[in-house]
């Protein structure tokens, strides 16, 4: 005896195959997300995948360099309260996030010069993924200035984030904060 599918139920299958993954694609959280990071590596861009727990003031460019090699930062001399040189890099993602540059700041100029202060410019419409992410990976931030800033003490230095959503682009930044730069051991 043969096994036959009713012809209504094999175009409903066909239907799902189909506008399944594309439903998923457009419509959820998730998919927009995969399909962002997707479209911004075929542009180009390399990831920056950083363990904030391994943060501290004694990672060196050096070795910024020898973890990312595929990160092409360009370097300047800038005197700043975050540090005496900036590297800023256009990047697709840190830590499966899409993103769009990072900005390392050193103490002093060449490959010894220890990191002070990390910005990650991250996508706005993502602040509450990543917000749930370093509540994970993390732990529970406190809330500073008003309520307007989450901040996570780590035993290498600082992160703070906006609260809520940034309403512009130039707002969106994850900061990282050596304990040099914040008076804390």
């Amino acid at each position: 005896m043969r096994f036959k599918l009713p012809r209504i139920y094999k175009l409903l299958l066909a239907l799902a195959v189909v506008i399944g993954p594309f439903y998923w694609l457009m419509f959820t959280e998730d998919g927009q997300r995969r399909s962002d990071l997707v479209i911004l590596h075929i542009l180009g861009k390399p990831s920056f995948n950083i363990a904030y727990d391994r943060l501290s003031g004694a990672v060196t460019a050096a070795d910024i360099a020898k973890q990312f090699p595929k990160v092409s930062f360009q370097c300047a001399d800038r005197d700043s309260d975050l540090g005496a040189r900036v590297c800023v890099a256009e990047i697709a993602s840190f830590n499966g996030l899409p993103a769009r540059r990072a900005l390392l700041y050193y103490a002093a100029a060449g490959d010894d010069a220890r990191l002070t202060a990390l910005q990650l410019d991250y996508r706005p419409r993502y602040q509450k993924l990543l917000t749930e992410s370093l509540r994970n990976g993390v732990g529970a931030p406190s809330e500073e200035a008003g309520g307007s800033t989450l901040r996570w003490r780590t035993a290498g230095g600082t992160i703070l984030l906006p609260a809520d959503q940034p309403e512009s682009p130039d707002d969106a930044a994850l900061i990282w904060l050596s304990p040099a730069l914040t008076g804390e051991r």
